[in-house]
């Protein structure tokens, strides 16, 4: 009887540091991603409906306010400047698009008339030249102008997202500080809660526990994707540091040491 109760029960497996790591970092990397996904869709269709006109200007407009925002603090616990950190972290980011000529490929569709380098240098062939203007004329054209468009835009939104994970790491230390208070809150109420015999709930416990994880993935996703400018991004982190602490004080003083048990 009790090797069939042990088999029907298997004992949960434990996850060490290295793994716990692991999935945390592996986390980052595809809420970053969804980050440029969500950010470049709302680009598109902004550029459509509540923007419209703007095109790549809105993207590159919120790049140069998130770096107004950091050049107001350009200080950090982790980083000395951040003003130099993030200009060389979007100048990594915009590396590729300019070897692969993707930015003179845009402004070459923008402003088809302004002859390029490579036309400038053997403006000479007339033939060269019509046959651009040809090929950049009509449907195919369209075309073009829409996907050069598109590159330049996910440029701009993966430096927003880039500029956005950089301020979450200058604030990283409160982070982890409101954590530890949120931790030692939640702690201090649980045991209040044990020791003047007050009704446990695992319905608190598991629900304060999705919203932690929703506020740490969902939420951090929302805060990079934020499309929108004139908010600063650091009032956005310190409400979500807020959120996670709150949730986090929320779980740890509904835990209970059986927290499968019913009530």
């Amino acid at each position: 009887m009790n090797s069939n109760n042990r088999s029907s029960n298997p004992r949960p497996t434990t996850r060490g540091p290295v793994l716990i790591a692991f999935e945390c970092v592996m986390g980052l990397i595809f809420v970053s991603f969804t980050a440029v996904l969500i950010g470049i869709l709302i680009e598109i269709v902004g550029s459509y409906t509540i923007w419209k006109g703007q095109g790549v200007n809105h993207a590159r407009g919120l790049v140069e306010q998130d770096l107004g925002y950091i050049a107001a603090a350009p200080k950090s616990l982790i980083v000395d400047d951040t003003v130099a950190f993030s200009e060389k972290m979007i100048g990594y980011i915009a590396l590729p698009f300019e070897k692969f000529g993707i930015l003179k490929w845009y402004a070459a569709t923008v402003n088809p008339d302004a002859p390029s380098e490579a036309v400038a240098a053997e403006q000479n062939k007339q033939s060269s030249g019509a046959k651009l203007k040809k090929s950049l004329t009509g449907t195919t054209g369209e075309v073009m102008k829409f996907v050069s468009k598109l590159l330049v835009m996910l440029m701009y939104v993966t430096m927003d997202v880039a500029l956005r994970l950089s301020i979450a790491l200058y604030a990283l230390p409160a982070f982890i500080l409101a954590c530890l208070v949120g931790a030692v809150d939640g702690l201090v109420r649980r045991d209040l809660r044990r020791w003047s015999g007050g009704r446990e709930s695992s319905f608190v416990y598991h629900h304060a526990k999705n919203y932690t994880r929703w506020a740490l993935t969902g939420g951090f996703a929302l805060y990079l994707a934020w499309p929108f400018g004139g908010f600063n991004p650091a009032l956005m982190a310190l409400e979500f540091t807020v959120l996670v602490a709150a949730t986090l004080s929320t779980t740890i003083a509904a835990f209970k040491q059986y927290v499968c048990g019913s009530e």
